[in-house]
């Protein structure tokens, strides 16, 4: 039961943050990024948001670095839109899981 709670939790939060970064100033930052994948503590204290980018100029470690020093605003907008007491603390990393998949696409269609 509280497995399930966890994994709604995790989806508004990923739907939300995502909104929130496509409609905020961040975007001209940022480029175009994704949110692949939240994983929240059980006891909401606070959550991994990790994230992927595409045709974007700064490097993946400026892009977590400006989500990190900005995570209290989306915190704040969170507070304002999910039913949550707490709105777990945000700390994004980058996904690094879509560049490994393009690697080994590159090297099979290397190989054919």
């Amino acid at each position: 039961m509280a497995k399930d709670r966890i994994i709604r939790i995790n989806d508004n939060l990923k739907k939300e943050i995502a909104t929130y970064i496509q409609n905020s100033n961040l975007k001209d930052d940022l480029g175009f990024l994704s949110v692949n994948h939240v994983d929240t503590s059980r006891d909401l204290s606070g959550a991994k948001v990790f994230i992927s980018s595409f045709q974007t100029e700064k490097t993946n470690d400026e892009l977590v670095g400006i989500l990190n020093d900005n995570s209290w605003r989306i915190r704040k907008e969170l507070a304002n839109i999910l039913p949550l007491k707490r709105v777990p603390e945000l700390k994004f990393y980058y996904d690094e899981h879509l560049d490994k998949v393009r690697h080994i696409d590159s090297l099979i269609k290397d190989t054919s």
